[in-house]
């Protein structure tokens, strides 16, 4: 197997796990291992965007969760620096679910068309 499917892998699930955890908050009291779980994935985003540079849609997916995590970290910590009814919490909600989604289909996607080339 590939360095970049494993990567791949590892960053849906951990993707997954992230927006699976922020679903539960604030009740949960599971603001830590979110914030871990969201630089873990923003790790793995680098590594797969790194590893597929020599592939172009490899190095864009990379890139366009990179951006996509930075922005959902801003708006993270927007929400922790204001802890009334804050309208930005559903925007980071939104983006997180969209950004697994762009990742689970971004990855199938770069993968069909590295088998392919």
């Amino acid at each position: 197997m590939k360095t970049n499917t494993v990567l791949g892998v590892a960053l849906v699930v951990a993707l997954l796990a992230n927006v699976t955890v922020g679903s539960t908050l604030p009740e949960s009291g599971l603001l830590p291992l979110h914030g871990v779980i969201g630089a873990v994935v923003f790790v793995l985003a680098v590594a797969y965007a790194y590893t597929g540079r020599k592939f172009r849609p490899a190095l864009t997916l990379g890139i366009l969760l990179l951006v996509a995590l930075i922005l959902q970290a801003a708006l993270g910590a927007a929400i922790l620096s204001d802890q009334s009814e804050n309208p930005v919490v559903p925007v980071h909600q939104f983006l997180g679910w969209v950004g697994f989604l762009v990742g689970l289909v971004g990855v199938i996607l770069v993968e069909r068309a590295a088998r392919k080339a």
